[in-house]
């Protein structure tokens, strides 16, 4: 088991944001991939509209994830990219007066899931998918992901 990494304090915002992004694109193939095998796979029978969230590092434990909600009569969910929990971690109260770490986070992860669902062929998939930060983190600009949103 490898030591996760942890970034320094007081580290500038764009030296943050570029050690996430650097650690988001090593798994972009894996996340391209994944997305390809999920497209594949029948649509469930009663879902036609679906929200994707991205859920923020904001306890500085570790852990974004980005899960998928059915909004149909069974309401079910799944999630993708279970191995983004190996980003950095850093003290987000630290920089609580200068910026939100994971307003940065859900940032930087909704643009490399938009970007890899669209390498995986998702623009043409035949349910209303749009991305989100949980709860407000991130800009409030709700993501369409594919054509029929």
């Amino acid at each position: 088991m490898t030591k996760r990494k942890s970034l320094p304090e007081n580290m500038p915002f764009d030296s943050i944001k570029n050690v996430y992004i650097q650690e988001l694109e090593r798994h972009s193939n894996e996340l391209i991939d994944e997305l390809q095998e999920f497209i594949k796979k029948p649509i469930p029978s009663g879902e036609s509209i679906a929200e994707i969230t991205v859920f923020p590092d904001e306890y500085a434990d570790g852990y974004v994830s980005i899960s998928l909600y059915w909004s149909g009569i069974k309401t079910s969910s799944c999630s993708f990219a279970k191995y983004i929990d190996d980003l950095p971690l850093i003290d987000v109260a630290s920089y609580f007066d200068e910026f939100s770490i994971p307003d940065l986070q859900v940032n930087l992860v909704k643009q490399w899931f938009t970007e890899s669902w669209w390498k995986a062929g998702g623009w043409v998939y035949p349910a209303s998918f749009t991305l989100n930060g949980h709860d407000g983190f991130g800009e409030d600009n709700e993501i369409y992901l594919t054509q029929s949103c």
